[in-house]
């Protein structure tokens, strides 16, 4: 699942017309669709792309979007974080900092994102809004945010 939404948002970096990207939507829907049953992964999956494609043919930013925050514990957390999570964009909060990944439109596939991160001892939750700390560090060269 990871993998395809990286595809579908690969794909939409290209800049496709709005037409081809809503004929996509609508192949993908018969295709999960043509067999009369949809499983639970087909419907966590169409949540998740059914918002990024929709977004995308809108040009209007989707007010619901979930992010998954990631707070290190320790320094062998920050490590972890740091080598082998690239996905995970690091922000100011109070104190200290945290790891931001997404946005993504379907909470029930941020949760399956924020279960990935805890299955590696991470503190992780899942948030509709971020910290207003975030638009400051985001704005900022991202070098220098990767360099963090």
């Amino acid at each position: 699942m990871i993998s395809l939404r990286q595809d579908v948002n690969d794909y939409l970096t290209t800049s496709p017309p709005q037409k081809q990207v809503s004929e996509l939507k609508d192949i993908i829907n018969a295709l999960v669709n043509i067999d009369e049953e949809v499983s639970e992964k087909e419907r966590l999956i169409m949540g998740e792309l059914d918002g990024l494609l929709s977004e995308y043919i809108s040009q209007e930013s989707n007010a619901a979007r979930y992010h998954v925050i990631v707070a290190p514990q320790n320094e062998r957390q920050i490590q972890v974080v740091t080598t082998s999570l690239p996905e995970l964009t690091r922000y100011q909060v109070g104190e200290g900092f945290a790891y931001n990944n997404g946005p993504f439109y379907s909470k029930e596939y941020a949760d399956i994102i924020s279960d990935g991160y805890r299955s590696l001892n991470l503190f992780s939750i899942v948030t509709l809004t971020l910290p207003t700390e975030i638009n400051s560090i985001n704005s900022e060269d991202d070098s220098t945010i990767n360099n963090e």
